[in-house]
C-alpha cells in the first residue's frame, strides 16, 4: 500500500468534522513546505513563526506581563 493510500484509508475512518481540521492542517503544512523551499530573496529572512518562536521574544522586565496583559493591552484593573 503506498503512502497515499494509507493516508486516505485514514481519513475515511476519521468523521467529518475531524477530516476538515486535518485538510486545515494539510494546507498550512503545504504552505510551510513550499514557502521554505523557494530560494529567499536577498537581504530579507523568512521567519517561520512556529519554529522561530522563542527568537522572536522580547524581554520587556514586565514581570506579571502574561498573567496581566488585558492590564497592560487595554488598561482593565488588575484582577
Amino acid at each position: 500500500m503506498t503512502v497515499k493510500q494509507r493516508l486516505i484509508h485514514e481519513l475515511e475512518g476519521l468523521p467529518p468534522e475531524a477530516q476538515k481540521k486535518i485538510l486545515k492542517l494539510v494546507h498550512f503544512l503545504k504552505h510551510e513546505i513550499l514557502a521554505s523551499a523557494q530560494p529567499k530573496k536577498p537581504g530579507r529572512k523568512k521567519v517561520n513563526a512556529l519554529l522561530e518562536v522563542d527568537n522572536l521574544s522580547i524581554e520587556t522586565g514586565i514581570a506579571d506581563l502574561a498573567a496581566q496583559h488585558d492590564h497592560y493591552l487595554y488598561g482593565v484593573p488588575k484582577g
